[in-house]
């Protein structure tokens, strides 16, 4: 078996298949789900801070964690499946996992599923258990591709859980409990992003022995 990386396709067919479909199925299913729940389509089509008329840092630190989380989903997902970086085998698994629960991740932080739309209580143990379990499945190679990078995102994002659970029982203001939970979400998804950024690199250096 050669162990030249694989290259993307060319032609019209793959650009179809792989990119512009897809994209375009994302645009008319966006566009449809929002005019059947009474969206008018500018609202969808525009910013957000376009339509609102806020000024440009309202969200910085949050749309900025979005990027961060989406990283981290197509470095993994890049390292996984595009044949450049040598991935295979556990390496491999890891990867997409890794890829998967970022996605999961910034769909989450993007459209609030756990303050409206699915418990936070609930999600919060689910990636918790998921964190657990890819830790305990992969505790050979998490160390050797970047477990102190691991450890600082999990503990950072626990603690900004945790402070937004006991926040009311704090004995501060709302919005100094903020400064401290949202800090703590941000380092830890920089964490998280360069994890995965140790998880994709390292591959052709330990994708032969996982």
């Amino acid at each position: 078996m050669s162990d030249t990386p694989s290259q993307p396709r060319a032609g019209l067919v793959p650009l179809l298949r792989l990119a512009l479909l897809p994209a375009l199925l994302v645009y008319v299913l966006a566009l449809w789900l929002s005019g059947a729940a009474g969206i008018e389509a500018e609202l969808v089509l525009r910013d957000l801070a376009q339509t609102c008329k806020y000024p440009l840092g309202v969200g910085l630190l949050s749309n900025l964690g979005y990027l961060l989380w989406m990283a981290a989903a197509a470095i993994a997902f890049f390292g996984a499946l595009s044949g450049v970086t040598g991935a295979r085998g556990r390496h491999r698994q890891l990867l997409l996992l890794g890829g998967g629960f970022s996605l999961l991740l910034a769909l989450d932080d993007m459209f609030l599923l756990h303050d409206r739309y699915i418990g936070a209580n609930f999600l919060y143990a689910l990636y918790a258990v998921f964190a657990v379990a890819l830790l305990l499945r992969y505790r050979s190679l998490v160390p050797a591709l970047g477990g102190l990078s691991f450890l600082a995102a999990v503990v950072l994002l626990g603690s900004s859980v945790l402070v937004d659970e006991i926040q009311s029982l704090l004995p501060f203001r709302y919005e100094l409990t903020q400064l401290f939970e949202e800090g703590f979400k941000f380092l830890g998804i920089a964490a998280w992003l360069y994890f995965w950024w140790q998880a994709a690199a390292g591959a052709s250096r330990l994708g032969a022995n996982s």
